[in-house]
């Protein structure tokens, strides 16, 4: 998948030593948010959390198409040739002023990060959050913020891994509420 110009990346199987192209074809690509794809994506992210934490927060509830397709955003959808459901996908939201295609100085919001559990320690999540961090030039953004919680420690891992800050605070400055875990990165 390719997003921004001189961000040309080779595919998954491509980047993992040792694994054959055919023995895990993935690929990424941007999907409207109200198609098939990211709607199956988001409603087992949203299971999971459920299952995780008993409930989805009110913050969890509204995500809209017009949050998460361009101009105002992206979805990207990992899927193979072998199955019709997605094996994972993210989304990317601006939450603060950017300024259009190149150099950017918005913010962008990370939501719904997932990835089927069969699949998981494969590089899938790492992949799509790299896919999310290159869409940030065509989005005009340059940092990036996402929310987990501390029942999601592999997701904490795999920020933690991929260069994210910890931040201790709401985007207020507010203290967090106690669960809750913020990240955020400097991008582009």
């Amino acid at each position: 998948m390719v997003i921004c110009a001189g961000n040309e990346r080779p595919g998954v199987s491509e980047r993992i030593e040792g694994v054959h192209p055919s023995a895990f074809a993935v690929s990424l690509r941007p999907e409207p948010y109200g198609s098939e794809g990211p709607s199956w994506v988001v409603a087992q992210a949203e299971a999971e959390l459920v299952a995780r934490y008993g409930f989805l927060d009110d913050g969890e509830l509204g995500l809209t198409a017009a949050m998460f397709d361009p101009p105002a955003g992206v979805f990207v959808v990992a899927r193979t040739n072998n199955r019709e459901e997605p094996v994972g996908g993210v989304g990317l939201r601006t939450v603060g002023t950017g300024t259009g295609t190149g150099t950017g100085t918005g913010t962008g919001e990370v939501r719904r990060l997932w990835v089927d559990p069969a699949w998981r320690g494969r590089g899938v999540g790492r992949e799509l959050m790299t896919a999310i961090e290159d869409a940030t030039c065509d989005l005009g953004l340059s940092v990036l913020r996402i929310e987990t919680g501390d029942r999601q420690h592999e997701a904490v891992a795999l920020y933690e891994a991929m260069g994210w800050e910890r931040i201790f605070v709401t985007p207020e400055g507010a203290p967090l509420p106690a669960g809750w875990i913020r990240f955020r990165k400097v991008v582009g």
